[in-house]
């Protein structure tokens, strides 16, 4: 990695692992053959107990090693990864992830085509197919009619978008994410009481034109995720949002919805008993004022020298 050498980082790569320790070295040993990209790596290890600290400073020196002992939420623990990065570009990435072709060449090179969008992804593939977990919807009030009816569906996953053509998406999630530097500063990174989407559609409000760079491939060397769980924290999550995206009418529907949901399904066990024991997580629910969802307090930054503050394009 560039932090080896004398030349200036153009991508900051930011990874956040939790025992994940195996998948972590083999996407970072293929992250530094990978590419010709002057990058450096940060490691948040986030509460690790596989001994993930120990194996990556045993094996890259170079890499630049956060560790927590006790585990953050991952959107904070991303948050405070990136405050220790030096480059005009972040890229964040899932552990084990392993570069096909010189996809962070593809990202940046596309990005230095198009400044305007501002947010860019590729394509995590599992046996040469993608697995669709680049690219998300926004929480929607249809969306969450699923969640509270259990029914089979997960619209939030855009399960109609068509990966190979790529091009303006709704939203991008952590796992494979170049975001410009300026832009991650001004929108103060991710509010971890809040879905990930929540950067992109703040990031809209900027003007950013968050896009799928199709050509831009990673393989996935870990096991691949289960159905998406109903969670409490979940819930939460997505009532904050809409109190903050949606309209007060939307944001009181999505609530009725769930109280129902949880009502009903409460005796089938967990997470809807709970949803239903305990419903702080609706906030204020019946009110039609949005409620106020402060802005994410991250970690002191760096101060940047006026070359590393000044906008570029990202020149390989």
């Amino acid at each position: 990695m560039s932090s080896g050498n004398r030349t200036a980082p153009v991508v900051s790569i930011v990874t956040v692992a939790h025992n994940a320790r195996e998948g972590l070295l083999k996407g970072l040993a293929a992250l530094q053959a990978g590419t010709e990209v002057p990058t450096e790596m940060i490691v948040v290890d986030n509460g690790s107990t596989d001994n993930t600290a120990s194996a990556v400073r045993h094996a890259f020196r170079g890499v630049k090693l956060v560790r927590r002992d006790a585990p953050l939420h991952p959107l904070a623990a991303a948050n405070l990864g990136a405050a220790q990065a030096r480059a005009p570009w972040l890229l964040l990435l899932d552990p084990g992830l392993e570069p096909v072709g010189d996809a962070i060449r593809t990202l940046v090179e596309y990005a230095g085509g198009h400044p305007e969008c501002r947010l860019y992804t590729g394509r995590t593939m599992r046996d040469r197919a993608d697995d669709g977990r680049t690219v998300e919807g926004p929480p929607t009030l249809w969306g969450t009619v699923c969640v509270a009816t259990g029914l089979p569906l997960d619209p939030e996953r855009l399960p109609r978008l068509d990966r190979a053509i790529g091009g303006e998406v709704p939203s991008l999630t952590p796992r494979m994410l170049l975001v410009e530097r300026d832009l991650w500063d001004a929108l103060g990174g991710f509010d971890e009481r809040l879905p990930a989407a929540d950067l992109t559609v703040r990031a809209r409000a900027h003007g950013a034109r968050p896009v799928l760079v199709p050509d831009a491939h990673m393989a996935s060397l870990t096991a691949p995720p289960g159905a998406r769980e109903v969670t409490i924290a979940g819930l939460a999550e997505r009532m904050a949002f809409a109190h903050r995206h949606w309209s007060p009418g939307q944001a009181r529907a999505a609530g009725w919805t769930l109280i129902a949901a949880a009502l009903a399904r409460s005796f089938t066990g967990e997470p809807w008993r709970s949803a239903w024991q305990d419903r702080a997580w609706l906030s204020t629910m019946d009110t039609d004022a949005p409620v106020p969802v402060p802005a994410p307090h991250l970690p002191a930054q760096a101060k940047r020298s006026p070359q590393e503050t000044r906008r570029t394009a990202p020149q390989p």
